[in-house]
């Protein structure tokens, strides 16, 4: 019987003086019982569980950027999980060469030097083949029609901020006791996931969700995790029917791979309809600021259409996500100081340092007032102008409580 792994993995990997954070584990066969679960603690120890749980066939998902090859800005997966998922409160952080905390792409090392295969969606891996993608809870929570997300996504992880002080960890709490019940129900789905068959993870079901963060943390990982189980599962079961692949359009590394992201997706989540370049690539005055123009990047060449086969249930080609139509924040937005100073720059979003308050809302203000007097109300470019700000807010969200919605 497959089985199907799930890692909320720790960026950091520790040093000698502090220890990696916990990473959430969770292991489901093809009838949704938990074969195990739990936490491990470092690179090493992820990497042990992985091998001494999977067998030929096995299917990974792991929370976190597994191919970082950008050496600034943030790769087009995590742009376009902003850009199709944004309007549910779901953006990516930002990962590059530069971040001091890249476990995922250490993980990536470890499970290829052990034996095991990267999978970008992009390709048909051998049945036997025990093959690891990204994921990304939050879109499996929005994009999953059983989980009924319809709205936003649930605030499982952060304190809501618009709440009195004394009311945030309690209302935390009281989502993820709703999103635990959730996913409870998904006992019934096709495929399913038995939570109440282990231990652990039962007593996520039996036991409310604890307010103080240590605590609420170590409950947080192990939903995550169990998560992504569920979504190794579901790409088996359904594939390109219910998923879509972020990032294709992306560079290819020396060996052909994608950095990818495998996103489950509603209709009205995949790729959006063409975006007109003009719209992004004319030059606007921001408020207050100097004129943008913004390069426009010829688009790649385009991928062969990949063969229907095990792991990849219908043909997936560029032509469903072209990286010359994606959205852009123009200089003088969140692409850090060169921006301010009217300089040109190759950021697209986040840069490390983090952008600041002012800047942020620069960017979202300039796509907003460029869709106001290019497009009407109900035009694609207005609907991207949205997308835009609601990830400029999110940013802004991890700039001012220094958290995150990933990882």
């Amino acid at each position: 019987m497959t089985r199907y792994l799930g890692v909320d993995l720790a960026w950091g990997e520790g040093t000698e003086r502090r220890v990696a954070n916990e990473s959430g584990v969770v292991c489901i066969d093809e009838t949704g019982t938990v074969v195990d679960a739990g936490w491990a603690i470092g690179i090493d120890a992820v990497v042990s569980w992985i091998l001494a749980t999977a067998e030929p066939g096995s299917v990974i998902a792991v929370d976190a950027p597994l191919l970082v090859q950008n050496a600034t800005g943030m790769r087009l997966c995590e742009r376009e999980v902003g850009q199709r998922y944004g309007r549910w409160q779901v953006s990516a952080y930002p990962s590059n060469l530069r971040l001091p905390a890249l476990g995922g792409a250490a993980l990536f090392r470890a499970l290829e030097a052990a034996g095991l295969h990267y999978f970008d969606g992009l390709s048909t891996p051998a049945e036997e083949d025990i093959v690891f993608f990204e994921a990304y809870p939050h879109t499996t929570l929005v994009g999953a029609e059983e989980l009924g997300y319809t709205e936003a996504r649930p605030r499982y992880k952060k304190l809501d901020a618009s709440l009195p002080l004394t009311e945030r960890r309690q209302r935390r709490a009281d989502v993820c006791d709703e999103l635990i019940a959730r996913l409870d129900r998904l006992s019934t789905a096709t495929p399913p996931l038995q939570l109440r068959s282990h231990p652990v993870t039962a007593l996520l079901v039996d036991e409310p969700s604890p307010t103080k963060e240590t605590a609420h943390k170590h409950r947080e990982d192990l939903v995550d995790a169990a998560i992504c189980a569920w979504t190794a599962s579901s790409w088996a079961e359904h594939g390109l029917a219910r998923f879509q692949v972020l990032g294709a359009a992306d560079t290819p590394d020396d060996r052909g791979r994608v950095p990818t992201l495998l996103a489950m997706a509603r209709p009205e989540q995949r790729h959006p309809p063409r975006i007109p370049q003009d719209a992004y690539a004319m030059n606007a005055a921001i408020p207050g600021g100097a004129a943008d123009t913004p390069a426009t990047a010829a688009p790649p060449p385009p991928r062969p259409t990949t063969p229907e086969g095990h792991m990849n249930k219908q043909a997936y080609t560029e032509t469903e996500t072209n990286g010359a139509d994606a959205i852009e924040f123009v200089e003088g937005g969140a692409a850090g100081s060169a921006a301010v100073e009217g300089q040109p720059s190759g950021s697209t979003r986040a840069p490390s340092p983090a952008p600041t308050t002012v800047e942020l809302l620069r960017s979202a203000t300039w796509h907003l007032e460029h869709a106001r007097v290019t497009a009407d109300a109900d035009d694609v470019a207005f609907e991207a102008a949205r997308s835009a700000l609601a990830e400029a807010v999110f940013d802004l969200e991890a700039v001012q409580y220094g958290e995150s919605t990933r990882g």
